[in-house]
């Protein structure tokens, strides 16, 4: 499974809503776009799911932007993904009706099963909250199976840079 760049990005914009919640003021796309290294024409896209989803809200005006739709500590991570990209889905014939001829014999279906489930169990764990907190990095690596490599574990932009 690859998190769509929708879900990745949706959940920097956010967590820069939550590390700026104390500022009282909207935040304009543009100020993200420029903090978060982020296409604006794609935040205005991605702002519009996360508004439809409740999770920011608009304020118009010339001192206009967005805030988050809820306390920063009720906003799951797995909310922003939801939001973003639909259902977390590791592999089709894990929806319950998916049409699959070996369904009721596949020796691995329950293995992935559980993968997803796990996944989706990590995601709805951390809040937008925890993920603003600056010691996330070592809570996540405990999470992540006893401890991953430090780069791994953070909420980064994982685009490959060619050189």
């Amino acid at each position: 499974m690859k998190l769509s760049t929708r879900a990745i990005y949706s959940l920097r914009l956010m967590i820069y809503l939550a590390d700026h919640a104390g500022r009282n003021t909207p935040i304009s796309l543009k100020e993200i776009s420029q903090e978060q290294n982020l296409p604006f024409r794609y935040l205005e896209q991605l702002v519009v799911a996360l508004k439809t989803a409740g999770l920011v809200k608009s304020v118009q005006g010339k001192q206009g932007g967005y805030i988050l739709g809820r306390e920063a500590q009720d906003i799951k991570a797995l909310d922003v993904v939801e939001a973003s990209m639909g259902h977390v889905e590791l592999l089709k014939c894990l929806e319950p009706d998916a049409p699959c001829t070996f369904r009721d014999v596949c020796t691995s279906r329950r293995m992935w099963g559980m993968i997803q489930t796990r996944i989706t169990d990590i995601l709805a764990e951390y809040n937008l909250k925890d993920l603003s907190e600056t010691d996330m990095k070592a809570r996540l690596e405990q999470t992540l199976l006893g401890g991953v490599e430090a780069g791994a574990a953070m909420i980064c932009d994982c685009r490959s840079e060619s050189s």
